[in-house]
């Protein structure tokens, strides 16, 4: 999980004389530096004269460390939860931008919940994002009840930048999660729309088997 460390390295670095929210932000501007520089050359989004033309919700996803950013569209809708898939039969689920399930990337995530003012779900301007929240994963198991794993997580923001998708421009702050629990640690990234709070752009755990998602949203889903 080289951003992982990467982020952790730009956190711990810090003289004793820098401040916490500038380091967070060194480590923001770092963690997207480098997904830049490494997606440039294989990532194919298509630009948004094509989107607008399809008219369809798209998002386009990447498992940390490989090379392929497939594009997915929606397959299938369960109240808020929609699942977007590729022709390959891979899928990820989300409750507007928070990863909630996937399909054939690796080890499944068979579900995710959190607590109900998460701004991934609800969108929330980040001057209200909550500091702390609760965050429980559900994997294949022994039983048929699955395994679950359950975390407190702190959220501290880090900054704001720019971002391009598909050829627009978004103003973002960047907000860095850092999450226990009995099961181990994890750290997740998120590009909050400046505004609207809307994450359009993300890195998630969906599991300690199996590296992060990179996630991007194209095109939300409307009514």
């Amino acid at each position: 999980m080289r951003y992982a460390a990467i982020l952790m390295g730009a956190l711990l670095a810090g003289c004793s004389n820098s401040s916490e929210p500038s380091m967070l932000t060194a480590a923001w501007e770092q963690f997207k530096s480098s997904r830049e520089d490494r997606a440039a050359p294989v990532k194919k989004t298509p630009p948004r004269a094509q989107i607008d033309k399809l008219g369809v919700a798209m998002i386009q996803m990447n498992l940390d460390g490989e090379s392929v950013w497939p594009i997915m569209v929606p397959a299938s809708r369960n109240g808020p939860l929609v699942t977007y898939a590729t022709n390959l039969r891979q899928s990820v689920t989300l409750n507007e931008s928070q990863i909630v399930a996937t399909r054939g990337l690796g080890t499944d995530l068979i579900a995710a919940t959190s607590d109900a003012d998460d701004p991934l779900k609800l969108l929330t301007p980040p001057q209200h994002w909550p500091g702390r929240l609760s965050r429980s994963y559900r994997f294949t198991g022994a039983g048929p009840a699955g395994r679950e794993e359950r975390y407190a997580c702190d959220i501290r923001q880090a900054g704001a930048n720019t971002i391009t998708l598909a050829g627009v421009a978004i103003d973002v702050v960047g907000f860095v999660e850092d999450c226990n629990g009995a099961a181990g640690t994890f750290r997740n990234l998120y590009a909050a729309d400046a505004v609207t709070g809307r994450v359009w752009q993300s890195q998630q755990f969906i599991g300690h088997d199996i590296a992060p998602v990179n996630l991007e949203i194209l095109e939300p889903l409307t009514e």
